[in-house]
């Protein structure tokens, strides 16, 4: 990695806010699209606007941080793509168990679904499912080049891992903002701001044990997403507090079996380990 401690601490920071600040005018050239009767056309606008973000965070990562992109994408370990895969499912495990063992119950529905997006029609549920699903596992690879592959890895570059941890994990929870849609605000911060919170902690703490590598948070983010879009399952429970609960039980556990977790499991063999030292 280039060394970019000689910095003022002020420019370290400069790429990250304008990621944010691209990130917004997408949404902003975007959201006209939430006028649409069908889903297929917004699916595809929803890819589209995460491709520009991720070229952008691309273009900073071989420029601002005179990195090669063939550093950020070098495959290392297949048994770190197993412990992200892992991880993702771990999670459900834990987070179903933990809303039950809260009082929670859980209701079936038909797959493939829409969860989120049922107000709106659609050509084909097939087709209209498929790229819900690839807006959100490209959507997690997008968000991961971006926020730890670039916005973690520069400022922890100069202040260290926990501040660029924090400081990554403050911007992809904002990110998720859709600052266009007031009411939705709202709703973001009484439901889903805590899990993206915990989520960017957790997933910080993952790249930070795989030594950097790219593709183990992708692959726990990425099925992270997927189940959140086809799992047919949802929990109800009467109390009010028990999303929150039940978010900060289960990435709680997770960062501590990652604490705890061998680093040799982590790295696959000494070979691979060195020579992703």
């Amino acid at each position: 990695m280039t060394n970019l401690t000689s910095e003022s601490g002020w420019r370290v920071f400069l790429g990250s806010f304008l990621l944010l600040i691209i990130t917004y005018a997408v949404y902003f050239v975007r959201y006209p699209m939430w006028s649409f009767s069908t889903i297929e056309p917004i699916f595809a606008l929803l890819i589209v606007s995460y491709l520009v973000v991720l070229v952008v965070a691309l273009v900073l990562i071989k420029k601002d941080m005179k990195k090669p992109l063939s550093d950020l994408f070098r495959f290392h370990s297949l048994r770190l793509i197993i412990v992200g895969l892992g991880f993702a499912v771990l999670f459900q495990v834990i987070w179903f168990s933990v809303s039950l063992g809260l009082g929670g119950t859980l209701e079936f529905f038909s797959f493939p679904s829409l969860s989120g997006f049922e107000v709106y029609a659609y050509y084909s549920l097939p087709i209209a499912f498929a790229l819900y699903l690839t807006f959100a596992i490209f959507g997690a690879f997008a968000e991961e080049v971006t926020y730890r592959g670039y916005v973690q890895t520069r400022i922890s570059s100069k202040y260290g891992s926990v501040i660029g941890i924090f400081v990554s994990t403050i911007l992809f929870s904002l990110q998720h903002i859709h600052i266009f849609q007031l009411n939705w605000i709202t709703t973001f911060f009484e439901g889903q701001f805590i899990y993206v919170v915990f989520f960017g902690v957790f997933d910080g703490y993952l790249f930070i044990k795989s030594k950097g590598d790219i593709w183990t948070v992708f692959a726990f983010h990425g099925l992270m997403n997927a189940f959140n879009v086809s799992l047919p399952i949802q929990v109800t429970t009467g109390f009010i507090y028990t999303d929150w609960l039940r978010t900060i039980i289960s990435f709680t556990l997770l960062i501590l079996i990652l604490r705890f977790l061998p680093s040799i499991s982590m790295y696959g063999s000494e070979k691979t380990k060195q020579k992703i030292s």
